[in-house]
């Protein structure tokens, strides 16, 4: 080979080596995105992430949204089984995907449970925490330092704090980590409006037309009563519904204690209760005592109602005017920390106003929800009230 040929041939080699690498780095770019997530953390992704530690196993519910098929696939790891805060949404996930129940559990409802060792041994990529909730939080800066040094990358939702504001901002971000944009969208579409259903009515009501409101939360939790939620969760919930909620003048946080006097004393319009309970349903004995107000997937609604009623007798809160008036509710404690949140608006709207809402049908919304959003079929009821055949 002359020394022309070998040039060339080099020359060749050389442009071989220079055009490989620069479609390597623009490929490299085009797969490298940054979000912008909820603490208002920028957050640079090399490539969509495949293996996700869920800081709530709720969350299980907004993957749903996003994948259909397998919602549970990419899930490595979580904190609190899901059978623990949601048996019935559980045990219909295992029905169609037996894998769930062997997620591993690195941590229950708090910062302080998380094991930060297992997760970096399960060789995860992506870690979904609350705003401010259950599991470390943006104020952990130790563990999202340690977790992001292990090329974990971290991410904070809200479902919880600002629900019906950080709902969409939620499922965008998933949607654009997880390359599900177009399922985010088609979502959000249908919850603007479904929500706007509400609050356009609303808008005109003064504040002496608004219904009051006692939320009741996690009623069979304790033995005290009562619980109230104040503000964020089910609470804004009620206020984007049209509620006057009598927790907020008296409850400094988010949540706190409300003796029965002064709930007698201040007599709400309206009792709504929030129901943690699910597991063991349906019950063999129909007499059993339940022990909390039971409401969720495969929960049938004469036991919803029976426990309600049991409920307000064991807190001797049956003598309330609202309960008197045919003014008791309840709803599924899920949907605090879900997107699965508009179907609640709608539900209270319908209580408290009944008239300016006669048209409006949360039964057609949750059953729309359930068909186009969730890799589960719906069972059960999510919301309750006593029949007036129970008060008489």
């Amino acid at each position: 080979m002359n020394t022309f040929s070998s040039l060339k041939s080099l020359m060749l080699s050389l442009a071989f080596v220079i055009f490989g690498s620069m479609s390597f780095t623009i490929q490299a770019a085009q797969t490298s995105f940054t979000v912008t997530d909820l603490a208002d953390r920028k957050v640079t992704f090399s490539e969509q992430p495949k293996r996700i530690i869920l800081g709530d196993s709720r969350y299980i519910h907004a993957l749903s949204i996003l994948n259909q098929d397998d919602p549970i696939k990419s899930v490595a790891a979580m904190l609190s089984k899901l059978q623990w805060v949601d048996y019935g949404s559980f045990i219909e996930y295992q029905k169609l995907y037996p894998s769930i129940a062997d997620i591993p559990v690195i941590g229950r409802t708090s910062a302080d449970s998380f094991s930060i060792e297992s997760a970096i041994e399960l060789n995860a990529d992506l870690a979904i925490f609350s705003l401010d909730g259950h599991g470390p939080n943006a104020r952990h800066s130790n563990i999202i330092k340690i977790l992001e040094k292990a090329g974990i990358n971290v991410v904070f939702v809200d479902f919880r704090k600002d629900p019906l504001n950080n709902t969409s901002k939620s499922l965008t971000l998933l949607g654009k980590i997880l390359g599900k944009e177009q399922q985010a969208k088609r979502f959000l579409d249908f919850y603007q409006e479904q929500l706007e259903k509400v609050t356009i009515k609303i808008t005109g009501l003064s504040a002496e037309q608004k219904k009051r409101v006692f939320i009741h939360s996690r009623v069979g939790v304790s033995s005290a009563c009562c619980e109230a939620m104040a503000r964020g969760m089910i609470a804004d919930l009620i206020d984007a519904a049209g509620g006057d909620n009598i927790a907020l003048s008296v409850v400094p946080g988010a949540a706190g204690m409300m003796n029965p006097e002064y709930l007698l004393e201040q007599q709400p319009d309206t009792y709504i209760a929030t129901a943690v309970g699910s597991k063991g349903m349906p019950k063999e004995n129909p007499d059993d005592v339940l022990p909390y107000v039971m409401l969720g997937a495969g929960v049938p609604n004469e036991f919803a109602e029976k426990s309600l009623y049991q409920a307000l007798a064991r807190s001797n809160l049956s003598s309330l005017n609202a309960v008197q008036n045919h003014q008791a509710y309840a709803l599924w404690h899920g949907f605090y920390n879900s997107p699965l949140n508009v179907i609640a608006v709608q539900v209270v709207a319908k209580w408290l106003y009944p008239e300016e809402f006669k048209t409006l049908n949360p039964e057609a919304t949750l059953d729309y929800f359930f068909e186009n959003f969730q890799a589960i079929p719906l069972t059960g009821v999510y919301w309750t009230q006593l029949s007036k055949e129970v008060y008489e």
